[in-house]
């Protein structure tokens, strides 16, 4: 992992990195910072956090040269895998945390401490980034955010690179146990399979009523019901005057906004 005192994102730094003459990143190799001033989310959104009260980290994986090769029609359940690392890395710190589909670890109390995004290199792996929001004491920045350190004393509160240093760990882990259990076939992978097992554990999304708001300014309601193949959500919703039930699947890229009830018990 190399550990940078400033950057814009550390996942435009990857990407820089993987351009042609640059110096390149080997797989599993990783950049960090507790001082990102531009950094990126889904659909375009810009995560900026004042320096020192939160970790961005994003791991450069490179799963065709894998043994065996990971195929890239499995690359979009990564950022869902890596999700459930950091889930277990904060669990680990006696954080209630849970994942929201399809990119959020959220508290028991529905309040988002990280957010994860992958995105294809050039060269044709993957750059996995995520942010997780370590302390707040100074003031939390929006009201549906929340850090570490509300949730644990500040003697007990790692630093932003120690965290890193775990997270990453922890996800090279989860994301090569995964692709160790993929099918030898190449086939399709769904919600059922046992590879992804530990993130339908985590994942608070199945069985809650949902409302997802998809481009052009369709919405979609029901209850998530499982995971598709490549980790789309399932959504059964009532038509026909309430008669018959459809299921569709909507892919994490369609979604602009998904509602629904993200709390959970401790």
């Amino acid at each position: 992992m190399i550990w940078l005192e400033t950057v814009d994102s550390t996942q435009d730094e990857l990407l820089r990195r993987l351009a042609p003459g640059g110096p390149g990143l080997p797989d599993g190799g990783a950049l960090a910072s507790a001082d990102q001033r531009a950094g990126r989310g889904r659909q375009g959104r810009r995560w900026t956090t004042p320096p020192g009260t939160a970790l961005a980290l994003t791991v450069h994986l490179t799963p065709t040269a894998w043994r065996p090769p990971v195929g890239m029609q499995h690359y979009s359940w990564l950022s869902l895998v890596a999700a459930s690392a950091v889930v277990d890395v904060v669990q680990d710190l006696g954080v209630p945390a849970h994942l929201k589909w399809p990119n959020d670890v959220l508290v028991s109390d529905g309040r988002k401490l990280c957010g994860v995004l992958a995105a294809v290199t050039p060269g044709g792996g993957v750059a996995v980034g995520m942010g997780v929001n370590v302390d707040h004491r100074a003031g939390v920045p929006v009201e549906t955010a929340t850090a570490l350190s509300d949730w644990m004393p500040a003697e007990d509160l790692p630093t932003p690179r120690d965290l890193g240093a775990r997270i990453h760990a922890a996800v090279l882990d989860r994301v090569r146990s995964w692709a160790a259990a993929l099918p030898p076939d190449g086939g399709p992978v769904d919600g059922t399979h046992g590879c992804v097992a530990v993130v339908v554990d985590h994942l608070s999304t199945l069985g809650r009523h949902v409302r997802a708001e998809l481009p052009g300014g369709e919405v979609l309601e029901g209850e998530a019901v499982g995971l598709g193949p490549g980790g789309t959500l399932r959504v059964a919703s009532a038509t026909g005057g309430h008669e018959k039930i459809a299921v569709r699947e909507i892919n994490a890229g369609d979604v602009v906004h998904l509602r629904g009830d993200v709390r959970r018990a401790h």
